[in-house]
Protein backbone atom coordinates (compact mmCIF):
# COMPACT_ATOMS: atom_id res chain seq x y z
CA UNK A 1 0.00 0.00 0.00
CA UNK A 2 1.13 3.55 -0.65
CA UNK A 3 2.24 5.15 2.60
CA UNK A 4 -0.24 7.88 3.36
CA UNK A 5 1.36 10.08 5.96
CA UNK A 6 1.14 13.81 5.22
CA UNK A 7 4.34 15.39 3.98
CA UNK A 8 3.01 18.86 4.67
CA UNK A 9 0.47 19.97 7.25
CA UNK A 10 0.01 23.13 5.19
CA UNK A 11 -1.02 21.05 2.16
CA UNK A 12 -3.18 18.38 3.81
CA UNK A 13 -3.94 19.71 7.28
CA UNK A 14 -5.20 16.94 9.60
CA UNK A 15 -7.16 15.11 6.92
CA UNK A 16 -4.73 12.77 5.23
CA UNK A 17 -5.88 9.12 5.54
CA UNK A 18 -3.65 7.23 7.95
CA UNK A 19 -2.03 4.00 6.83
CA UNK A 20 -3.32 1.26 9.13
CA UNK A 21 -6.60 2.98 10.03
CA UNK A 22 -9.80 1.68 8.44
CA UNK A 23 -11.88 3.24 5.71
CA UNK A 24 -15.67 3.10 5.88
CA UNK A 25 -18.15 2.63 3.04
CA UNK A 26 -21.71 3.60 3.86
CA UNK A 27 -24.21 2.22 1.38
CA UNK A 28 -23.20 -1.05 -0.27
CA UNK A 29 -25.15 -1.15 -3.49
CA UNK A 30 -23.45 -1.29 -6.88
CA UNK A 31 -21.29 1.79 -6.35
CA UNK A 32 -20.52 1.21 -2.67
CA UNK A 33 -19.50 -2.41 -3.23
CA UNK A 34 -17.26 -1.35 -6.10
CA UNK A 35 -15.57 1.28 -3.92
CA UNK A 36 -15.08 -1.28 -1.15
CA UNK A 37 -13.51 -3.77 -3.56
CA UNK A 38 -11.10 -1.11 -4.81
CA UNK A 39 -10.14 -0.09 -1.27
CA UNK A 40 -9.68 -3.71 -0.18
CA UNK A 41 -7.60 -4.54 -3.26
CA UNK A 42 -5.23 -1.77 -2.19
CA UNK A 43 -4.79 -3.43 1.19
CA UNK A 44 -7.07 -1.18 3.23
CA UNK A 45 -9.21 -2.40 6.09
CA UNK A 46 -12.77 -1.57 5.06
CA UNK A 47 -15.79 -1.18 7.33
CA UNK A 48 -19.18 -1.63 5.67
CA UNK A 49 -22.65 -0.50 6.65
CA UNK A 50 -25.99 -0.54 4.88
CA UNK A 51 -29.44 -0.02 6.33
CA UNK A 52 -30.61 -3.01 4.26
CA UNK A 53 -29.16 -6.24 5.66
CA UNK A 54 -29.78 -8.15 2.42
CA UNK A 55 -27.89 -5.53 0.40
CA UNK A 56 -25.03 -5.73 2.86
CA UNK A 57 -24.87 -9.52 2.63
CA UNK A 58 -24.93 -9.43 -1.18
CA UNK A 59 -22.23 -6.77 -1.16
CA UNK A 60 -19.74 -9.09 0.54
CA UNK A 61 -20.09 -11.59 -2.29
CA UNK A 62 -19.77 -8.83 -4.89
CA UNK A 63 -16.69 -7.33 -3.23
CA UNK A 64 -14.88 -10.68 -3.25
CA UNK A 65 -15.78 -11.29 -6.89
CA UNK A 66 -14.71 -7.82 -7.99
CA UNK A 67 -11.47 -7.96 -6.03
CA UNK A 68 -10.64 -11.34 -7.53
CA UNK A 69 -11.44 -9.96 -10.99
CA UNK A 70 -8.87 -7.21 -10.40
CA UNK A 71 -6.25 -9.75 -9.32
CA UNK A 72 -7.01 -12.09 -12.22
CA UNK A 73 -6.53 -9.24 -14.70
CA UNK A 74 -3.31 -7.96 -13.08
CA UNK A 75 -5.09 -4.81 -11.89
CA UNK A 76 -4.32 -5.51 -8.22
CA UNK A 77 -1.68 -7.25 -6.14
CA UNK A 78 -2.84 -10.61 -4.80
CA UNK A 79 -1.23 -10.21 -1.37
CA UNK A 80 -2.58 -6.71 -0.79
CA UNK A 81 -5.99 -7.80 -1.97
CA UNK A 82 -6.06 -10.80 0.35
CA UNK A 83 -5.01 -8.55 3.24
CA UNK A 84 -7.87 -6.19 2.49
CA UNK A 85 -10.44 -8.94 2.04
CA UNK A 86 -9.39 -10.60 5.27
CA UNK A 87 -10.04 -7.37 7.15
CA UNK A 88 -13.46 -6.62 5.66
CA UNK A 89 -15.96 -6.01 8.44
CA UNK A 90 -19.70 -5.36 8.42
CA UNK A 91 -21.54 -3.31 11.02
CA UNK A 92 -25.23 -3.20 11.86
CA UNK A 93 -25.06 0.43 13.00
CA UNK A 94 -23.54 3.41 11.24
CA UNK A 95 -21.74 4.82 14.33
CA UNK A 96 -19.89 1.55 14.86
CA UNK A 97 -18.82 1.45 11.20
CA UNK A 98 -17.35 4.95 11.12
CA UNK A 99 -16.06 5.65 14.61
CA UNK A 100 -12.44 4.66 13.87
CA UNK A 101 -12.43 5.47 10.15
CA UNK A 102 -9.91 7.86 8.69
CA UNK A 103 -12.04 8.35 5.57
CA UNK A 104 -15.73 7.68 4.93
CA UNK A 105 -17.00 7.12 1.38
CA UNK A 106 -20.78 7.50 1.40
CA UNK A 107 -22.71 5.79 -1.40
CA UNK A 108 -26.35 5.74 -0.31
CA UNK A 109 -29.36 6.51 -2.50
CA UNK A 110 -29.17 9.75 -4.52
CA UNK A 111 -31.51 11.77 -2.32
CA UNK A 112 -30.51 15.08 -0.75
CA UNK A 113 -32.36 14.70 2.54
CA UNK A 114 -31.11 11.14 3.00
CA UNK A 115 -27.52 12.21 2.43
CA UNK A 116 -27.89 15.21 4.75
CA UNK A 117 -29.16 12.90 7.49
CA UNK A 118 -26.37 10.39 6.90
CA UNK A 119 -23.68 13.06 6.89
CA UNK A 120 -25.00 14.59 10.09
CA UNK A 121 -24.75 11.22 11.80
CA UNK A 122 -21.32 10.41 10.37
CA UNK A 123 -20.05 13.82 11.48
CA UNK A 124 -21.17 13.12 15.04
CA UNK A 125 -19.39 9.78 15.27
CA UNK A 126 -16.03 10.35 13.57
CA UNK A 127 -12.93 12.14 14.70
CA UNK A 128 -12.57 15.66 13.34
CA UNK A 129 -9.67 14.65 11.07
CA UNK A 130 -11.64 12.06 9.10
CA UNK A 131 -12.57 12.94 5.52
CA UNK A 132 -16.30 12.67 4.78
CA UNK A 133 -16.89 12.09 1.07
CA UNK A 134 -20.14 11.64 -0.82
CA UNK A 135 -20.29 9.62 -4.03
CA UNK A 136 -23.20 11.78 -5.21
CA UNK A 137 -23.51 12.13 -8.97
CA UNK A 138 -24.72 15.69 -8.85
CA UNK A 139 -26.31 16.82 -5.58
CA UNK A 140 -25.07 20.00 -3.92
CA UNK A 141 -22.24 19.24 -1.51
CA UNK A 142 -22.83 22.66 0.07
CA UNK A 143 -26.33 21.59 1.05
CA UNK A 144 -25.11 18.20 2.24
CA UNK A 145 -22.26 19.57 4.36
CA UNK A 146 -24.53 22.21 5.89
CA UNK A 147 -26.04 19.45 8.03
CA UNK A 148 -22.71 18.87 9.82
CA UNK A 149 -20.79 20.68 12.54
CA UNK A 150 -17.53 20.25 10.62
CA UNK A 151 -18.38 21.04 7.00
CA UNK A 152 -14.77 21.89 6.20
CA UNK A 153 -13.87 18.18 5.92
CA UNK A 154 -16.86 17.29 3.70
CA UNK A 155 -16.67 17.08 -0.10
CA UNK A 156 -17.84 15.05 -3.08
CA UNK A 157 -15.75 12.29 -4.63
CA UNK A 158 -17.93 11.22 -7.54
CA UNK A 159 -16.73 8.08 -9.31
CA UNK A 160 -17.61 6.93 -12.79
CA UNK A 161 -19.19 3.49 -12.81
CA UNK A 162 -17.68 1.03 -12.17
CA UNK A 163 -15.40 2.77 -9.62
CA UNK A 164 -13.04 -0.20 -9.37
CA UNK A 165 -12.11 0.22 -13.06
CA UNK A 166 -12.86 3.69 -14.42
CA UNK A 167 -10.06 6.03 -13.26
CA UNK A 168 -12.09 9.25 -13.07
CA UNK A 169 -13.07 10.74 -9.71
CA UNK A 170 -14.65 14.19 -9.70
CA UNK A 171 -13.72 16.05 -6.52
CA UNK A 172 -16.27 18.77 -5.83
CA UNK A 173 -15.77 21.02 -2.80
CA UNK A 174 -18.69 22.77 -1.17
CA UNK A 175 -18.80 26.35 0.04
CA UNK A 176 -17.23 25.37 3.36
CA UNK A 177 -14.76 22.68 2.24
CA UNK A 178 -11.17 23.43 3.20
CA UNK A 179 -8.43 23.38 0.53
CA UNK A 180 -6.53 20.91 2.70
CA UNK A 181 -9.41 18.43 2.58
CA UNK A 182 -9.52 18.72 -1.20
CA UNK A 183 -5.79 18.07 -1.54
CA UNK A 184 -5.93 15.16 0.89
CA UNK A 185 -8.75 13.57 -1.10
CA UNK A 186 -6.88 14.13 -4.35
CA UNK A 187 -3.75 12.45 -2.99
CA UNK A 188 -5.73 9.56 -1.56
CA UNK A 189 -7.47 8.79 -4.85
CA UNK A 190 -4.19 9.09 -6.73
CA UNK A 191 -2.70 6.49 -4.36
CA UNK A 192 -5.41 4.10 -5.59
CA UNK A 193 -4.45 4.66 -9.21
CA UNK A 194 -7.43 6.93 -9.87
CA UNK A 195 -7.45 10.12 -11.96
CA UNK A 196 -9.00 12.82 -9.76
CA UNK A 197 -10.08 16.15 -11.17
CA UNK A 198 -11.08 19.13 -9.02
CA UNK A 199 -13.97 21.45 -9.82
CA UNK A 200 -13.28 25.14 -9.25
CA UNK A 201 -16.89 25.78 -8.29
CA UNK A 202 -20.01 23.80 -7.58
CA UNK A 203 -22.37 23.02 -10.45
CA UNK A 204 -25.25 20.50 -10.75
CA UNK A 205 -24.04 17.20 -12.19
CA UNK A 206 -20.36 18.17 -11.97
CA UNK A 207 -18.43 17.77 -15.25
CA UNK A 208 -18.67 14.31 -16.78
CA UNK A 209 -22.37 13.79 -16.09
CA UNK A 210 -23.27 17.15 -17.61
CA UNK A 211 -21.40 16.36 -20.81
CA UNK A 212 -22.79 12.82 -20.88
CA UNK A 213 -26.33 14.11 -20.36
CA UNK A 214 -25.94 16.58 -23.24
CA UNK A 215 -24.74 13.82 -25.56
CA UNK A 216 -27.46 11.40 -24.45
CA UNK A 217 -30.19 13.96 -25.05
CA UNK A 218 -29.15 14.22 -28.69
CA UNK A 219 -28.75 10.43 -28.94
CA UNK A 220 -32.33 9.94 -27.73
CA UNK A 221 -33.57 12.68 -30.05
CA UNK A 222 -31.93 11.00 -33.05
CA UNK A 223 -33.79 7.81 -32.18
CA UNK A 224 -37.10 9.65 -31.83
CA UNK A 225 -36.62 11.39 -35.17
CA UNK A 226 -35.90 8.07 -36.88
CA UNK A 227 -32.43 9.11 -38.02
CA UNK A 228 -30.79 5.83 -37.02
CA UNK A 229 -31.27 2.76 -34.84
CA UNK A 230 -30.34 2.64 -31.17
CA UNK A 231 -27.48 0.25 -31.99
CA UNK A 232 -26.08 2.42 -34.80
CA UNK A 233 -26.20 5.53 -32.64
CA UNK A 234 -24.24 3.74 -29.91
CA UNK A 235 -21.78 2.43 -32.50
CA UNK A 236 -21.33 5.95 -33.92
CA UNK A 237 -19.78 6.94 -30.59
CA UNK A 238 -17.99 3.65 -29.87
CA UNK A 239 -16.16 3.50 -33.19
CA UNK A 240 -15.77 7.25 -33.76
CA UNK A 241 -15.42 10.14 -31.31
CA UNK A 242 -15.45 7.85 -28.28
CA UNK A 243 -12.11 6.40 -29.32
CA UNK A 244 -10.55 9.83 -29.75
CA UNK A 245 -12.04 11.19 -26.54
CA UNK A 246 -10.50 8.36 -24.53
CA UNK A 247 -7.10 9.57 -25.67
CA UNK A 248 -7.28 13.35 -25.94
CA UNK A 249 -10.71 14.64 -24.83
CA UNK A 250 -13.11 16.94 -26.74
CA UNK A 251 -11.17 20.22 -26.56
CA UNK A 252 -7.82 18.76 -27.58
CA UNK A 253 -9.58 16.80 -30.34
CA UNK A 254 -10.64 20.02 -32.04
CA UNK A 255 -7.30 21.67 -31.29
CA UNK A 256 -5.59 18.86 -33.20
CA UNK A 257 -8.26 19.17 -35.89
CA UNK A 258 -6.94 22.64 -36.64
CA UNK A 259 -3.51 21.32 -37.55
CA UNK A 260 -0.73 23.81 -36.94
CA UNK A 261 -3.35 26.54 -36.55
CA UNK A 262 -4.84 24.73 -33.56
CA UNK A 263 -8.18 25.56 -31.99
CA UNK A 264 -8.22 29.08 -33.44
CA UNK A 265 -7.94 27.84 -37.03
CA UNK A 266 -10.43 25.05 -36.43
CA UNK A 267 -12.99 27.43 -34.92
CA UNK A 268 -12.59 30.16 -37.51
CA UNK A 269 -13.04 27.74 -40.40
CA UNK A 270 -15.65 25.33 -39.02
CA UNK A 271 -17.69 27.43 -36.64
CA UNK A 272 -20.43 28.04 -39.22
CA UNK A 273 -21.06 24.33 -39.71
CA UNK A 274 -20.99 23.78 -35.94
CA UNK A 275 -23.55 26.54 -35.45
CA UNK A 276 -25.85 24.99 -38.07
CA UNK A 277 -25.76 21.74 -36.13
CA UNK A 278 -26.38 23.48 -32.81
CA UNK A 279 -29.42 25.22 -34.26
CA UNK A 280 -30.96 21.85 -35.13
CA UNK A 281 -30.12 20.14 -31.82
CA UNK A 282 -33.04 19.62 -29.47
CA UNK A 283 -32.91 21.41 -26.14
CA UNK A 284 -35.84 19.82 -24.30
CA UNK A 285 -35.56 20.05 -20.52
CA UNK A 286 -37.79 17.10 -19.62
CA UNK A 287 -37.25 13.57 -20.86
CA UNK A 288 -39.80 12.40 -23.48
CA UNK A 289 -41.22 9.30 -21.81
CA UNK A 290 -42.31 7.84 -25.12
CA UNK A 291 -38.62 7.28 -25.85
CA UNK A 292 -38.33 4.60 -23.16
CA UNK A 293 -40.20 1.93 -25.12
CA UNK A 294 -38.21 2.70 -28.28
CA UNK A 295 -34.88 2.58 -26.46
CA UNK A 296 -35.80 -0.59 -24.60
CA UNK A 297 -36.70 -2.33 -27.85
CA UNK A 298 -33.29 -1.49 -29.29
CA UNK A 299 -31.23 -2.54 -26.27
CA UNK A 300 -30.28 -5.97 -24.87
CA UNK A 301 -32.57 -7.77 -22.43
CA UNK A 302 -31.82 -6.40 -18.93
CA UNK A 303 -31.93 -10.00 -17.70
CA UNK A 304 -28.53 -10.34 -19.42
CA UNK A 305 -27.09 -7.53 -17.27
CA UNK A 306 -24.46 -9.65 -15.54
CA UNK A 307 -22.96 -11.12 -18.70
CA UNK A 308 -23.02 -7.80 -20.56
CA UNK A 309 -21.41 -5.97 -17.63
CA UNK A 310 -18.76 -8.69 -17.37
CA UNK A 311 -17.86 -8.35 -21.04
CA UNK A 312 -17.81 -4.57 -20.67
CA UNK A 313 -15.44 -4.81 -17.72
CA UNK A 314 -13.10 -7.18 -19.56
CA UNK A 315 -13.00 -4.77 -22.49
CA UNK A 316 -12.38 -1.86 -20.12
CA UNK A 317 -9.41 -3.67 -18.61
CA UNK A 318 -7.84 -4.16 -22.03
CA UNK A 319 -8.49 -0.54 -22.96
CA UNK A 320 -7.17 0.87 -19.68
CA UNK A 321 -4.01 -1.19 -19.90
CA UNK A 322 -3.44 -0.06 -23.48
CA UNK A 323 -4.06 3.61 -22.77
CA UNK A 324 -2.53 4.14 -19.35
CA UNK A 325 0.09 1.51 -18.63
Amino acid sequence: MVQLRPVSDELYGPYFPTDGAPLAVIGTGMVGASWAALFASNGWEVHLHDSNSDTLANALETIHKVAQFLVDHAMADANKTQKGLNSLATFQTLPAAVESATLVQEAVVENLETKRRIFKEIDQHTSNHALLITSSSGLSISQIQASTEHPERCLAGHPYNPPHLIPLVEIAPGESTSPQAVEAARAFYESLGKKPIVLKREIPGYLANRMSAALWREAVNLVLEGVASVEDIDDAIRFGPGLRWSVVGPNLTYHLGGGKGGIRYHTEHLLHSKEKMWQSLKDWKTFPLEAIDILEAGLPDPEDFQSIAHERDRALVRLIKTLYE
